[in-house]
């Protein structure tokens, strides 16, 4: 028997048909493996999930997911084999306390807002912000990493509350991985992401990822639980789950945090940016008003489509993995975790909560291509 007909007969197993587990399928699909994919809810997608409503407003089920990377991507080649792509420059204003906007990230216009005063350039803007941040320490938290980048004053107005109910637990205890997501800028450049590249899919996420799943090597089952025994049926088994639930916690849980998405509908005038973020100690960390997104109609209706999003434990929402909670102690936990999984040989963790790492839908791609072409490697 020839190497490529035993590949052939190879199956794999894919639990979770989000974007990490449709690249995945989608690879070795297209090398003769036989690909079953399993997906606990109903629809598949994962947390990119979207639809259209009754009011023609293409919604973002798990909040709003904006594409964005340097133009000549490897990954975003391969998810334009799926998609056509409208551009879009994703713009976010932060509530302030007297009921104005302001631009985030933080730039030269945000300085003006809070500061009431004007900057000619960006030496300006760059000699203020050394002016009102703490040179003087190197951050050993995300607490330490605002005050060090930005100062005190502008930490308590737009950081440190939002991260505070974003995680549920002080920046302090926080890795300055958290906040250095978070980019400073001296211009007025209001645009929420900088990359060369930014756009959404024409036809939404939920249409790309159905067509990475269109093949006929890919057998797809929606509403099906994973069952460890399923191993055992397959070849190689990739698993887009927790990887500390798998291991019956043995070394303990690994804490994420988890969102409420409550959808109203209001009759307000458009907001000034589709997503307005709520800084202070109010409950919700941000507002989206989705026919503002270039791939949804504008509401047929009178009233429009608002999701508020209000970040909690996950003993309010169990089962919904959003965020990883990026502690000292929980990457201590999670290593032990990985090295066990190192082990197996029949197995490979995948995704948010198989890695336990927050991941941008980009280099979620790159690391999932990078995953299955290691293996297609590995059978040679």
């Amino acid at each position: 028997m020839s190497f490529l007909a035993s590949i052939n007969k190879k199956k794999i197993l894919i639990v979770g048909a989000g974007l990490a587990g449709a690249t995945i399928a989608r690879i070795l699909s297209e090398n003769n493996f036989k690909i079953k994919v399993i997906e606990k809810r109903h629809h598949i997608a994962g947390n990119i999930y979207d639809f259209i409503n009754i009011n023609n407003e293409r919604i973002h089920k798990y909040g709003p997911h904006l594409l964005h990377c340097n133009k000549n991507s490897k990954a975003l080649k391969f998810l334009s084999r799926f998609t056509n792509w409208i551009k879009y420059e994703h713009r976010v204003r932060a509530l302030l306390s007297d009921g104005r906007t302001t631009p985030l990230p933080i730039n030269k216009l945000t300085l003006e807002d809070v500061y009431s005063k004007k900057f000619l350039n960006e030496k300006e803007v760059k000699d203020f912000l050394d002016n009102i941040r703490n040179t003087k320490i190197i951050p050993k938290n995300t607490d330490e990493f605002f005050e060090a980048n930005v100062g005190n004053k502008l930490a308590d107005l737009f950081f440190r509350p939002y991260t505070e109910k974003m995680w549920g637990t002080s920046p302090k205890n926080l890795s300055t991985s958290v906040g250095s997501r978070l980019p400073i800028r001296t211009n007025d450049d209001d645009r929420y992401f900088n990359d060369d590249f930014q756009a959404l899919p024409k036809d939404g996420y939920t249409k790309m990822i159905a067509n990475m799943l269109n093949h006929k090597n890919i057998d797809l089952s929606l509403n099906t639980n994973f069952k460890s025994q399923m191993i055992s049926e397959f070849d190689q088994s990739f698993l887009c789950i927790p990887i500390d639930k798998f291991y019956n916690f043995k070394f303990g849980i690994l804490p994420y945090r988890s969102i409420i998405f409550e959808e109203r509908k209001e009759n307000s005038i458009n907001l000034p940016s589709p997503v307005i973020n709520f800084t202070d100690k109010s409950p919700y960390t941000r507002k989206t008003q989705w026919d503002l997104l270039p791939n949804s109609k504008k509401s047929s209706e009178n009233f429009k489509t608002i999701t508020y999003e209000r970040p909690c434990s996950m003993n309010e929402n169990p089962g919904e993995y959003y965020y990883p909670v990026q502690t000292i102690e929980s990457k201590k936990i999670y290593e032990k975790y990985n090295k066990l999984s190192k082990l197996e040989k029949k197995i490979t963790f995948c995704g948010r909560s198989g890695l336990y790492k927050y991941i941008d839908m980009i280099p979620a791609v790159t690391i999932h291509q990078k995953i299955a072409y290691d293996f297609l490697k590995n059978c040679n």
